[in-house]
Formats: C-alpha cells, structure tokens, sequence
C-alpha cells in the first residue's frame, strides 16, 4: 500500500484500509467495512470516529424506509489528497494536446466541444504508446495485460469474471473531482480501452449491477459483424473526430 502524501498513519494500519477501501468503493457503511476487514464492529466505528476527526472521510445520515436510519461514510478531498497523484502526467499530456490543435480543428467549436476534442486525442495517443506492451490471444491475457498497463497511468480498474464475460470496475480515478463535475474527462476510457482490447466495450453504470465505484464497462469478444464494422470505417476517408 505504502506511505500516503502527508499520512500521519503508520504503514499499513486499519485506518488506512479503510481509506482505501472508500477509494475503491467510494461509499460505505459500518456493516460492509466490518465485513470486508474481518473486525468487530465497534472497533471499525473507533476507526472511523478518528478518520472522520481527522477530517479524511465524511459521514452521511441515509433514512430507509423503515428503521433507524443508518450512515454511509466515504473519502473526503483531504482523505484523496492521501493517495499518489498523477497531475503532472495528465497536465502535461492535455498541454501538448492543445498547443498542437490546428486552426482548422478549433473553428467554431464550443468550450465543451474542444475539451471532448482534447480528451479523445489524448486517450488516441495514449492507447498509440500503450498498444505494443499489451499481448494476448486471449480476451482474457489482453483485458490483463491492458488493465496492468493502465494501472501505470493511474487509471485503475478490477477485473471480475461474468458469464464469459469482464467487467472493469473503475476503482481509482486520477483526477476524481474533475471527473465528479465534468464527465468528458473520462468519456474518451470506453474507446481507449476498446482500442487497447479489440473487443466490445460498452459502458455500465456501477450501481446498475451492485458496484460501487467510479464507473464500469462490460468487455466482450467482437462478433463477426462487429469486425465487419470494425474493418469497414478503417476503409473510410478520414474525417474530423467525432465529438460526443
């Protein structure tokens, strides 16, 4: 796990599990974190009192409907702030995308239209690098090779296993609060990794198949008509990037 920026935790306590796992799930109640780290209940409040002292997880009062109400905890900015940043890389990358716009490129675009153009760039040229170290004849080696890759990038995924199928469940967002208030920012991930892959990608909301996290996509091989599409807009003339 390491050493947090500016942690004032031991390596690899409770407290900082806990704040990983908010990272991953994004929320939490007492319940599902005793039962993922095996501990009483009490022991994870005594926890989370500290954290939320500290001022590293929030708390929120969820009424249901019948019962006590019960509360969910999750990463506050000073808890993200913990975890490694890559800023730089990404700031870097989104820098050299627009000095190299062209003229043409830019005419007559909105703000939102420019920022999709940027964004679908970078993840063009990021899966261009990305693309000779991810193997595989497999679905299977390929979503491995891909999401180890990625995970160097800082964009984290789980993969699980799903009637010959895979999930990638998005667990740590490189810039989660730009990605909370504009969701352009990671609306170029469900191309990048169809590209990465050479399979079907299409995107899930988490919370439509029981997950917490940042967002999901279901893989899948690509059909024989799904190639045929594949193969055929590599045919056509080269247009202007398609803006969604």
């Amino acid at each position: 796990m390491g050493v947090y920026e500016g942690a004032s935790y031991p390596m690899e306590t409770t407290r900082q599990t806990i704040l990983s796992i908010l990272r991953r799930r994004r929320r939490a109640t007492v319940d599902q974190l005793t039962k993922e780290l095996g501990l009483a209940p009490a022991t994870v409040r005594r926890h989370l009192d500290i954290l939320a002292r500290d001022g590293h997880v929030d708390v929120a009062q969820v009424r249901r409907k019948t019962g006590r109400p019960h509360y969910v905890f999750s990463l506050s900015e000073a808890g993200e702030d913990l975890f490694p940043k890559h800023y730089v890389r990404i700031t870097n990358r989104m820098i050299e995308e627009i000095v190299a716009l062209e003229p043409e490129e830019t005419a007559e675009r909105s703000g939102v239209e420019l920022a999709n153009l940027v964004f679908e760039k970078m993840a063009h040229r990021l899966a261009q690098r990305i693309a000779p170290h991810v193997h595989g004849s497999t679905l299977a080696e390929r979503v491995r090779a891909t999401t180890a890759a990625l995970n160097e990038e800082g964009i984290d995924f789980d993969i699980e296993e799903r009637d010959g199928e895979y999930l990638l469940l998005g667990r740590g967002c490189p810039c989660p609060r730009a990605a909370d208030k504009h969701r352009q920012v990671c609306a170029h991930d469900q191309r990048l990794l169809s590209t990465l892959l050479a399979a079907d990608v299409t995107y899930v909301e988490p919370e439509s198949i029981g997950e917490d996290g940042y967002c999901a996509y279901r893989v899948r091989e690509r059909t024989a008509s799904d190639a045929d599409i594949e193969r055929s807009a590599q045919d056509l003339p080269s247009q202007q990037p398609v803006v969604y």
